[in-house]
């Protein structure tokens, strides 16, 4: 997942340099691999406490001692394999045209509405986890979207400041909802398996990002 990820990002041809932080070296040997700098994650930030944000402010803190200042800061999560570099491309245009600072990629919901969501009461009995005033025909809804961590844009001085993602006020780019799919446990992961193969059969091509290895090419070449 993580090569199609750095692919997407290097094939979109928008970034000079793409960062990939772990605290592991075999991730390091994939991401320099395919063509991407990794950085190496300090041992408090690697833990499942650890936010996104802070991760992203080291990577900051590492680009500003090279004396690099990105205005811009791109982040695209691994867990969003379907991820193409189109997609990426078509954000970053949005981002700019709307002049924001800060865009969520975000996917509409299929078969489930949000606003129906049930919950146990006390007495394990259901209740309307947002109350009942959206128990109307489906047609009724407002569209409603779900974030995905494929491609998210921040201005690097708004990102700061506001020590997030998700600042006041931050834009929704809606993205195709199979690329976007986010996969966090072995259920997403068993339904990315089955769309990559659905999509390959109709479409007669892989829908996955084209990923390269030019590292391991020159070791094969004995380069």
């Amino acid at each position: 997942m993580l090569t199609y990820a750095v692919s997407a990002a290097l094939n979109s041809g928008l970034f000079r340099e793409v960062l990939v932080s772990s605290d592991d070296p075999a991730v390091a040997h994939v991401v320099e691999s395919c063509g991407a700098s990794f950085v190496l994650r300090p041992r408090e930030l690697a833990s499942d406490s650890a936010s996104l944000v802070d991760v992203a402010k080291h990577v900051l803190d590492v680009l500003r001692g090279r004396g690099v200042d990105p205005e811009a800061l791109c982040q695209c999560m691994p867990n969003c394999p379907l991820l193409r570099s189109q997609d990426i491309v078509d954000l970053w245009h949005r981002f700019q045209r709307g002049g924001y600072s800060f865009q969520i990629s975000v996917v509409p919901y299929r078969g489930l509405y949000p606003h129906w969501a049930v919950t146990y009461d006390s007495q394990g009995y259901g209740k309307w986890l947002f109350g009942d005033n959206n128990f109307v025909r489906s047609q009724e809804l407002a569209k409603a979207f779900c974030p995905t961590g494929a491609v998210w844009w921040a201005r690097t001085k708004d990102f700061l400041e506001q020590n997030a993602f998700y600042g006041a006020p931050f834009a929704l780019a809606e993205m195709d909802a199979n690329r976007g799919i986010d996969i966090d446990d072995e259920e997403d992961l068993k339904l990315a398996e089955l769309l990559v193969h659905g999509l390959t059969a109709r479409d007669r091509v892989s829908p996955l990002e084209p990923v390269h290895y030019p590292a391991l090419a020159q070791e094969r070449l004995g380069a």
